[in-house]
């Protein structure tokens, strides 16, 4: 899973070969990137490793399922046991493709089948089409669903790049696969056209090494994994799109670049409401959007570079917004994010749904874990019953101290523990200034003068380390009781997209979006639930 595994805040580096934190089942704390058997699907359908890199097999399914490379060259025919797991190490580079024997055809062209991509090769290599099939504008054609095309499935398999994919009022139980680039699929009213997993599909749409697709106008709920997916994509976007009750991320973008997501809601998801991951630079934005009731409001796990959060309300997760560094992902660590002009607030839900991950983040506003150089300002953060904003160093594999992030020009308020910490060794460079705040952990961690002179290297508060290390004891101990993702609350109505009327205008594919997207960084608007804070 791309989320925080092993992050203890407040941690002492003295204590980092005795305490450490993992999501995996058997205790390892070998880092791996994972893949989920879930029937009958791999999810994500394409994973990018280093050479040398650990892959995972988790079969989180009901039914029996195996992993055989298509040459037979490595996995095995034997069956993963539900809750069980398979690991394989690549050495080389190159792709390698896999499948299940039950589900899939022995050349992987059909059915239950992946890839694994070992080092840096070209994305075409292992998707269905090349870069010249990438379009930037609207081809005219529109995808009628279902007055021409029964399922959105059958309409998206049936276009071309730069269509549109129009889908009508109505509840269409599928999982949509997208193997198309540079088609939009929009819907015609948000509220009322809804795909809905059934808590049998994995994903409400994914899409898996195709590039420029925009999803636009649809609520998806009820997978057993993901709302919106975007893994190894160039090129996307969501708007006014709504995820709720989803069983691990809402809006979830993975190894993916040049991303717009806006206007969006996602809740009741046990990992992230929304999640930006393995990017660098990223370019990518999130804007105007609402998370609350999940395990984590943002989680960012080795992302940054032009990689924006503005203008949104994180509220009521158990955990509000944590950019973090791990080995298990490619490029550590988490740098250069910025979150500026947003509302979070009380995230400090213990009834959200969540993983045992997520619940060492309980009760903090902004979390940096591991990461460098990113930039918090003009927030408003209030009533967390930790910390407003903790940057703190990350242990995985390695220690990965926080350098270099500035926190200014916030107001934050009611932190029961502190408003601002700092916390583990050797973080260097880091400049708190300007902030409305109470309490420090350490006092006095705000300076008076400019950034460059303070190299803030002081010891962690040990209260917060204590604190910590129990909740990691109480995790271990299977001493934790959350909320059930299937049977959180629906959301409030949303606004939609734009009048019926205008559905065939402005159809542009996901291409160039972020050098495109009309938004002024030097002037963020904070949302209008944090208004009664500004005084």
């Amino acid at each position: 899973m791309h989320n925080l595994k092993r992050i203890v805040l407040g941690f002492s580096i003295l204590l980092t070969s005795i305490i450490t934190f993992s999501s995996c089942d058997d205790g390892s704390t070998s880092a791996y990137t994972g893949v989920r058997m879930i029937d009958n699907t791999f999810s994500p359908p394409v994973v990018r490793v280093h050479e040398g890199g650990l892959v995972r097999f988790y079969n989180a399914g009901n039914n029996p399922h195996n992993v055989i490379a298509t040459d037979a060259a490595w996995g095995s025919l034997e069956d993963v046991p539900k809750n069980d797991y398979i690991d394989v190490n690549f050495d080389t580079e190159g792709l390698f493709k896999y499948i299940c024997s039950y589900h899939a055809t022995p050349e992987g062209d059909w059915g239950m089948a992946g890839s694994v991509v070992v080092g840096d090769i070209e994305y075409q290599e292992y998707t269905n089409f090349t870069k010249n099939d990438v379009v930037n504008k609207f081809s005219g054609d529109v995808r009628y669903v279902p007055l021409v095309y029964e399922t959105i499935q059958d309409a998206v398999d049936a276009s071309n790049p730069g269509d549109l994919v129009l889908i009508d009022r109505g509840i269409y139980y599928e999982e949509v696969v997208v193997r198309t680039p540079s088609i939009t699929i929009r819907g015609i009213d948000r509220n009322e056209v809804i795909i809905d997993g059934e808590f049998e599909k994995a994903n409400g749409i994914i899409v898996a090494g195709v590039d420029g697709v925009a999803v636009e106008n649809i609520t998806a709920r009820n997978a057993l994994l993901n709302g919106f997916y975007w893994a190894t994509s160039e090129g996307y976007r969501a708007s006014y799109v709504t995820a709720y009750n989803n069983g691990d991320y809402g809006i979830y973008a993975f190894d993916s670049v040049d991303g717009i997501i806006e206007h969006s809601y996602a809740s009741g998801s046990p990992d992230a409401g929304f999640y930006i991951g393995q990017c660098y630079p990223c370019d990518a934005v999130i804007n105007n959007v609402i998370s609350e009731n999940n395990g984590l409001g943002y989680s960012g796990t080795n992302s940054g570079g032009n990689l924006y959060i503005v203008s949104s309300v994180f509220r009521n997760n158990m955990g509000g917004i944590a950019p973090n560094t791990l080995d298990s992902e490619l490029l550590p660590p988490e740098r250069e994010s910025f979150i500026i002009g947003n509302h979070i607030e009380n995230n400090n839900n213990t009834k959200a749904p969540a993983w045992p991950n997520q619940y060492i983040t309980l009760g903090n506003g902004i979390i940096i874990a591991g990461g460098n150089n990113n930039v918090i300002k003009n927030n408003v953060i209030n009533d967390h019953n930790l910390f407003g904003v903790v940057v703190t160093a990350s242990f995985d594999d390695n220690y990965w101290p926080a350098h270099g992030n500035l926190v200014q020009d916030n107001i934050i308020i009611n932190s029961n523990k502190a408003d601002m910490a700092l916390s583990g060794v050797s973080n260097l460079a880091n400049c708190f200034k300007g902030n409305s705040f109470q309490t420090s952990f350490p006092p006095g961690i705000q300076t008076s003068g400019s950034c460059g002179s303070n190299l803030f290297a002081r010891g962690s508060d040990l209260s917060g380390l204590w604190s910590s290390i129990a909740r990691v004891v109480y995790v271990n101990k299977g001493s934790f009781e959350v909320g059930d993702w299937r049977t959180m609350p629906e959301p409030p109505l949303q606004a939609n997209m734009q009048s019926p009327s205008s559905y065939f205008n402005n159809v542009f594919p996901a291409v160039d979006v972020f050098a495109k997207y009309d938004i002024d960084f030097t002037n963020i608007k904070l949302p209008e639930t944090a208004e009664k804070y500004l005084n």
